[in-house]
């Protein structure tokens, strides 16, 4: 009887030491590799679809700016007034970015006009997924 329970008290102190320094000596029991763990490919698929989200407006958004708009920006405007057509009606959210951007002066039919836009930050709108395009604003008249 006592030789049962020697043999249970050197296993669980075997146990213990294994559990402590996570260093297992059953040769059975094989050590996951570093990308084999669920929470690393959780965050590379998470990094992936980020880099996918913003490579895709990298690419998109230079198409989404007009010829005329274009011109006016590499003839060296310092600000340009521009029109705006997003692919849905304008949220509180876009209406927030649109006067970070430039001076909101209202609707012009389904695109929304800014004024006093600098023209990195048309190239920086461009990039969003909601726009439709992006075109020179007609002069104001007043």
């Amino acid at each position: 009887m006592s030789d049962v329970l020697n043999n249970i008290s050197k296993d669980s102190a075997a146990s213990r030491n294994e559990y402590e320094t996570g260093i297992v000596s059953n040769g059975k029991f094989r050590r996951r590799k570093w990308y084999h763990r669920r929470d690393l490919r959780f965050i590379g698929v998470v990094i992936a679809i980020v880099l996918i989200f913003n490579t895709y407006g990298l690419i998109s958004g230079p198409s989404r700016i007009s010829e005329d708009l274009q011109a006016a920006i590499d003839s060296g405007a310092e600000k340009v007034s521009i029109l705006i057509r997003a692919k849905f009606p304008a949220e509180a959210f876009h209406m927030e970015i649109y006067q970070k951007i430039g001076v909101f002066r209202g609707d012009v039919g389904d695109a929304i006009m800014l004024t006093d836009v600098i023209p990195g930050d048309v190239r920086t709108l461009s990039r969003k997924y909601w726009i439709k395009d992006i075109s020179l604003a007609p002069p104001i008249k007043r």
